[in-house]
């Protein structure tokens, strides 16, 4: 019998799960066919063998009809959580047909790990789906009526949904009517999803990538090319293939690029959170920023972007290729890439557009306001130990003299910001201020007799300008300069 080698097979280990169905089902069929030219078999040995026949040939049918209904598939086996086996088999056991859908199956292909695994079940309803599921865990319904359900297993959640048909009938993301239907064809289920790459669909049971729209060809292509026309029905998805081109180092294709330029108008009707969201993948997840900024021209995207068209030049994309490289070799602290890419965008813009594009294209204020400070800072005219721990005192709130200088290597003086940084580092100031050696309770243990008041920060002050010049560099001597100098 042929069985994978996971299982203890020698033979047939370099078959797909579908190879292994196949050639266990035409054994079955060679075995009990030459069985039955026996005749000395009794009848009920010829009965049974007849029946066993007759069973594996129609299974074998069944099989061969399933494979052709796919259309193009690719032998692959995808790797998945044995939480997520056992969702798929418990959907399986009950006669439903459950496929692996969405960014989990591009990833796989493209030897990334992905977190989120997404399963569309095929062949009954939401209700009958549900009980399903509850055999095994705990079923959120909240979004049974659009054909969503959740469950936790362990650690992990899944959203398990039903193939529907999304329409447009109103402004906004919400403006959509969904009709859920378990009857559709992979091929119209599948039409409603953005990107071909996005449209791969999984089966584990087989081992097969269902490719309904020429998405193989165009991962190979490194092409970005939209489904269907349903891509007209929400125009966040030029932003999204943006930001996936930037992440996977692919190119719009041609078509969609066109498209895309006849839904530019359309970013009025966008949520700001939704495009801000979009951005937040590019600036932490994308690779190649360059080409980002690339699409966003060829689709004229760019004018929705408050000053992103007037700077948008090939020497705006040579810095923020720069800053990318700065990241790719372990520079940019972790949790920084956002505000240090968003600040190199917007450098060259005026300060009003500055200020806007930050905005539109960050999430927090947090975050803006650091990108929005570090394009205004400026490096003392004199470098000298005292001037430097000042400065990094000054820094406005999470901006660091580190951040300062990344972005002067990207944007500015390379040369002039590494040897800045060099000096910070040593000084132990590139990413804070230096700790004051003086503080309040030293102050009111020199003088205990004043009362707290705003003499205290004038006086920490004066103390802090002694630290920096090297006046006192430990407590005692501290606490002893201001016994001679602050009255």
């Amino acid at each position: 019998m042929c069985r994978p080698a996971e299982n203890g097979g020698r033979r047939c280990n370099k078959h797909n799960a579908y190879g292994v169905m196949k050639r266990n089902l035409q054994a079955q069929k060679q075995y009990h066919a030459h069985k039955l030219e026996n005749s000395t078999l009794t009848d009920e040995k010829r009965s049974k063998s007849e029946a066993i026949l007759a069973e594996v040939t129609e299974q074998l049918n069944s099989l061969t009809a399933e494979r052709k209904e796919l259309g193009v598939v690719k032998a692959f086996t995808m790797p998945l959580t044995p939480s997520a086996e056992r969702v798929i088999s418990q959907l399986e056991s009950d006669g439903f047909s459950p496929y692996v859908v969405g960014g989990s199956v591009r990833d796989a292909l493209l030897g990334l790990d992905s977190k989120d695994v997404d399963i569309e079940v095929y062949g009954g309803d939401a209700d009958s789906v549900a009980n399903s599921l509850r055999r095994i865990g705990k079923v959120d319904e909240v979004g049974k009526s659009f054909g969503v359900l959740k469950i936790r297993i362990g650690k992990e959640d899944f959203d398990v949904s039903l193939p529907r048909i999304d329409s447009k009938i109103g402004d906004g993301h919400r403006g959509f009517d969904i009709e859920v239907n378990p009857n559709l064809s992979l091929e119209e289920a599948t039409a409603r999803r953005d990107f071909t790459i996005n449209a791969l669909m999984y089966s584990h049971r087989l081992g097969f990538i269902i490719d309904k729209h020429n998405g193989l060809k165009d991962m190979e292509d490194k092409k970005l090319r939209h489904v269907s026309d349903a891509f007209d029905e929400d125009p966040l998805r030029v932003l999204r293939g943006v930001q996936m081109a930037s992440r996977f180092g692919m190119d719009l294709h041609e078509d969609t690029i066109v498209k895309a330029r006849t839904l530019q108008t359309s970013y009025k009707d966008l949520a700001i959170e939704r495009v801000q969201m979009e951005f937040q993948k590019l600036y932490d997840k994308g690779k190649r920023p360059d080409k980002a900024l690339k699409l966003l021209k060829e689709t004229s995207w760019e004018k929705n972007f408050a000053g992103l068209e007037n700077v948008n030049d090939k020497d705006l994309q040579r810095k923020a290729r720069r800053m990318q490289e700065l990241h790719d070799k372990g520079l940019v602290p972790k949790g920084k890439m956002t505000t240090l890419l968003s600040a190199t965008l917007a450098h060259r813009m005026d300060d009003k557009n500055r200020y806007k594009f930050l905005a539109d294209t960050t999430v927090g204020s947090e975050v803006k306001n650091a990108a929005y400070n570090i394009t205004n800072l400026q490096l003392p005219r004199k470098q000298g130990k005292n001037a430097l721990r000042n400065w990094a005192y000054d820094m406005p709130r999470n901006v660091s003299i580190r951040d300062w200088a990344l972005f002067e290597m990207a944007t500015g003086d390379s040369e002039k910001a590494e040897t800045v940084l060099a000096k910070a580092e040593k000084l132990g100031i590139a990413d804070h201020p230096e700790k004051d050696i003086v503080t309040g309770n030293d102050l009111m243990q020199v003088f205990p007799e004043r009362k707290p008041g705003p003499w205290m920060k004038e006086a920490l002050g004066k103390a802090r300008n002694a630290q920096y010049a090297n006046l006192f560099r430990d407590s005692t001597s501290g606490i002893n300069w201001m016994k001679s100098n602050i009255s």
